[in-house]
């Protein structure tokens, strides 16, 4: 009888059942499987750029998507090990206890990320390096799997599409990645039509799961100590100023954090002709079917872009496609492209000098940026976006590109603060959408406006042009300056407030 096979599969970014290779593959491969997902303590610490990488927002969506998953899961004998650890603490541990011979882990386009599997796989390799030759050729066994679960498309198309190579040692001697999404989007659509690529079907739920890992007390009392194994104790952290909190405010109790939700959203959105009406409401600041809502849920991994894109070519199927539906593809690129370019350049999506090595021309006033981030500039439409970005976790596409541009141009401040503000708060957070887009912004990017020689110069919007556009009768600002907890916040057109109260060495400006 041949030996039972275990899995250990390390969840990321793909917090749902169904389009889930890593579920596929494991189901095909071990008898029995670990699932853990590692909450590192130091995303709630404060690092550079004077952020930390989770807020409370974007941690209660967390928290709600992990349980739910743990629900779903449990259906199928299963259920998710949350650790309070970093990674490379309690992983090894894990494998040195279970002696897996699968370790699975959807694919991720960022350094840090792509860089601690390639570390993990070394320190377990390393600790098993002095022990006996049963256990270094057990270290050697172990099948190290990653699968690409939250795109539409896989590495090995791009590619070859686009000739380039993401293996950064060979990049001298590869093609280069498409300068701008434009170039990027004809190609695929080019590839699309003469079916040079295509996009596989989303996956069905494997309703016959490996069972889970038999826990021993042993292991439990060693490893208990790091679980958050409810979701009371996995909303009870405390991030400086209590537990994190229910919202209540308006538009915010609709993102609800999981695999059911998402789902109910996807089902809800195509039930009617909010898809027909995408693009002319788009730009909206507010308003719950202004947008389609799907960020949060595909950044978490709790919404397959496979899937939402079957969604949306049902729809155009019984309703007739337009421009607007086909605007929500349009978008599912941009989110494509930046995976890809995030895969690419690496280190390059979070460098001053972007991917050109072009240098912004700033300063920084400290009080500037307290001041964006706390919504009291002399702009108040900026100062309504971060008072609803601050409160809820979310932020409209036209919002954060005027929070962005007033903060890359107006308030002349290093774009990488920026960015990383809006990581720690954005419920939708996605590592290559928002420091891509961030160097769109600042012109350091794969902007095609942008000069490729001398300082960097980024997109600028006109702040009262896109307050009269998009807030002509100041809906939006009174809303929000009325939610703002500084009374500085609440302010009209008329207010001044100096956008400098001290000179670049802090003495106060007379």
């Amino acid at each position: 009888m041949a030996k039972a096979k275990t899995g250990i599969y390390w969840l990321g970014t793909d917090l749902r059942l169904h389009d889930n290779g890593c579920l596929q593959r494991a189901a095909a491969s071990v008898d029995h499987l670990l699932i853990v997902y590692c909450l590192d303590p130091g995303l709630f610490k404060p690092r550079r750029y004077q952020a930390t990488r989770m807020g409370q927002q974007r941690y209660r969506f967390l928290a709600q998507s992990l349980d739910a998953l743990n629900s779903a899961l449990r259906e199928y004998g299963q259920r998710v090990f949350v650790f309070y650890q970093h990674p490379l603490d309690i992983l090894p541990a894990l494998v040195d206890r279970y002696q897996p011979e699968y370790i699975f882990r959807s694919a991720h386009p960022a350094i840090d990320e792509c860089q601690q599997w390639q570390q993990l796989q070394q320190r377990v390799e390393r600790e098993r390096a002095g022990r006996t030759s049963d256990e270094r050729l057990y270290a050697k066994r172990i099948q190290w799997l990653t699968l690409e679960n939250s795109t539409l498309f896989n590495a090995e198309d791009i590619e070859q599409l686009f000739q380039i190579e993401f293996n950064e040692e060979n990049r001298s001697t590869a093609g280069s990645f498409p300068a701008s999404f434009s170039k990027f989007r004809r190609q695929i659509e080019g590839a699309l039509s003469d079916s040079q690529l295509s996009i596989t079907g989303a996956m069905d739920v494997n309703l016959s799961l490996p069972r889970q890992v038999a826990i021993s007390p042993a292991s439990y009392s060693e490893f208990d100590r790091y679980l958050l194994t409810d979701t009371q104790r996995l909303s009870s952290l405390n991030f400086g100023r209590g537990a994190v909190p229910e919202s209540t405010e308006e538009g915010v109790n609709e993102f609800y954090g999981g695999e059911a939700s998402a789902l109910a959203h996807l089902g809800q959105y195509f039930s009617d002709a909010k898809a027909h009406h995408y693009k002319s409401v788009r730009n909206e600041l507010s308003g719950w079917d202004n947008s389609t809502k799907f960020s949060a849920w595909l950044a978490n991994g709790c919404l397959s872009p496979k899937l939402l894109l079957e969604a949306l070519h049902a729809f155009e199927r019984h309703n007739g496609r337009t421009d607007s539906s086909y605007w929500i593809f349009f978008e599912l690129l941009w989110r494509e492209y930046f995976y890809w370019y995030a895969l690419y350049y690496r280190a390059g999506l979070f460098a001053f000098s972007g991917i050109e090595g072009r240098r912004p021309l700033t300063s920084f006033y400290s009080h500037r940026y307290s001041s964006w981030i706390s919504g009291t500039t002399p702009y108040p439409l900026v100062n309504a976006c971060m008072t609803e970005l601050n409160t809820t976790g979310y932020l409209s596409n036209r919002g954060r590109q005027i929070v962005a541009s007033c903060f890359v141009n107006e308030l002349q401040l290093d774009w990488r603060y920026g960015a990383a503000w809006f990581e720690q708060q954005l419920i939708d957070y996605d590592v290559a959408s928002n420091w891509g887009n961030w160097q769109y912004l600042a012109g350091v990017g794969a902007d095609p406006r942008s000069a490729k020689s001398g300082p960097a110069s980024g997109r600028h919007f006109d702040l009262q042009r896109q307050q009269r556009q998009y807030d002509p009768d100041g809906t939006y600002i009174k809303y929000w300056a009325s939610r703002a907890a500084d009374p500085l916040s609440q302010q009209d057109d008329a207010a001044i407030i100096p956008l400098d109260f001290v000179d670049a060495a802090d003495w106060p400006i007379a």
